[in-house]
């Protein structure tokens, strides 16, 4: 019963891993296509986007690099 319970937690946990990149990734398209980069390179708008799916992508990989070393 308890390795079924650990499986469906690892199963939600993915789809919800997924779900979040997912949405950093729309948000970042979406936000790229309404305000294209200024001239001078000035992305004070966007910036935070970029920060957001760095974000995202150093949590699954610490998450998944934690996971494989706790078995």
């Amino acid at each position: 019963m308890k390795n079924k319970r650990s499986l469906i937690i690892r199963i939600i946990a993915i789809g919800l891993c997924a779900l979040m990149l997912l949405g950093v990734v729309t948000a970042a398209i979406s936000a790229y296509a309404v305000s294209p980069m200024p001239a001078t390179g000035s992305s004070s708008k966007t910036i935070w986007i970029a920060v957001a799916a760095v974000v995202a992508v150093a949590v699954v990989a610490v998450c998944l690099i934690s996971a494989k070393k706790k078995k």
